[in-house]
């Protein structure tokens, strides 16, 4: 019972991280591309769009952010600690990019004169880019076996630093990049924006191609450097929603590419949620590679089973909210952009 209770819990983690990776990685990727779109007529239009798209649903996606670190400090102390103890200069850096992504979103509708608005654009488009790939750098620093139990036992910029922390985060930012372009297609649709549907369909394009060929060069590191965690995201537990990401990240391309504008913002959901759960599962039974199992960091099995019921609870409240929320959005019930 107390090993089913754990591993149930280890899922809710792997969940609650993949849902961040899917939503808040739409939100980083407008960042991204407010960030990009330049300083001309149809800049402005990119970032009114964005600023539209965003505005009702940005602050819920940080939910699954802190259910993540409740189940994980919770669920498993000794990963909590031994995590944040060796990789504590990626947290602070993603951290602080998420408080100055937040304030500079909500600054850059206030903004009097040009130069602070500019400001508030930069800071908010850079703050998208640092978060999401510090956040990954960690799975990635995780993924390559530097992190121990016991305290730190390599030098903090070592642990920190690796070619896998660096593939994972420049993965992450090509995935957020590209869920993001397609959701503004999406969102240029609904508000009959027909030259923002080209322009995001554009780069939505352009950030499949991009993602598909950093991927590549991410697994060609996995396999140098942890080639179990690559023989089980290729042939073992992971392989199945590591061939779905495989599929359907140039499946969305085409659909995008043909204009069939249909199960493409679904697909693509899919196809990044799928390589987060093809890393999870392809780790398991382990949560640090080779050292630390699920069973052997779980807490007590009481503290277990209370931090399921009260996960289940969260879930059952801020799940229906959160659907109407996104269903109000899609409805265009919440904001109508000014033209």
């Amino acid at each position: 019972m107390s090993s089913l209770a754990a591993y149930v819990t280890a899922g809710v983690l792997l969940l609650a991280i993949t849902a961040y990776s899917t939503a808040g990685g739409v939100d980083f990727g407008a960042g991204i591309w407010d960030l990009l779109a330049g300083r001309g007529k149809q800049g402005r239009q990119a970032r009114s769009l964005v600023d539209h798209a965003m505005a009702p649903v940005w602050e819920v996606n940080n939910v699954w952010l802190v259910l993540g670190i409740v189940v994980c400090w919770t669920g498993f102390p000794i990963l909590f600690e031994s995590v944040f103890a060796s990789l504590y200069p990626l947290f602070s850096i993603a951290l602080v990019g998420l408080i100055l992504r937040g304030a500079f979103f909500a600054f850059r509708h206030i903004a009097q004169d040009p130069r602070s608005h500019r400001v508030a654009n930069l800071v908010f488009g850079l703050s998208s880019l640092l978060t999401p790939f510090f956040f990954a750098a960690c799975l990635g620093a995780i993924a390559s076996g530097r992190v121990t139990t016991g305290g730190p036992q390599l030098p903090v910029w070592e642990a920190c630093i690796s070619p896998m922390s660096i593939a994972f985060g420049l993965v992450s930012l090509a995935a957020t990049a590209f869920s993001g372009a397609t959701f503004l297609v999406g969102d240029a649709r609904r508000y009959g924006a027909a030259e923002m549907v080209g322009y995001f369909r554009s780069r939505a394009l352009i950030s499949a191609f991009v993602l598909i060929a950093i991927g590549s060069l991410a697994l060609v590191t996995i396999l140098l450097q942890a080639p179990d965690l690559a023989k089980a995201m290729l042939a073992g537990r992971g392989a199945p929603f590591a061939y779905t990401t495989m599929l359907l990240t140039p499946l969305v391309a085409i659909l995008l590419w043909r204009g069939i504008f249909a199960w493409y913002r679904i697909l693509a959901v899919a196809a990044v949620g799928s390589m987060v759960l093809a890393w999870g599962f392809a780790q398991s039974p382990y949560l640090l590679p080779g050292q630390l199992t699920i069973a052997d960091a779980a807490a007590p099995p009481s503290t277990q089973v209370l931090l399921l019921a009260v996960a289940l609870c969260v879930v059952l409240f801020i799940a229906p909210a959160m659907g109407l929320l996104y269903y109000l959005d899609q409805k265009s019930a919440l904001e109508a952009p000014h033209t």
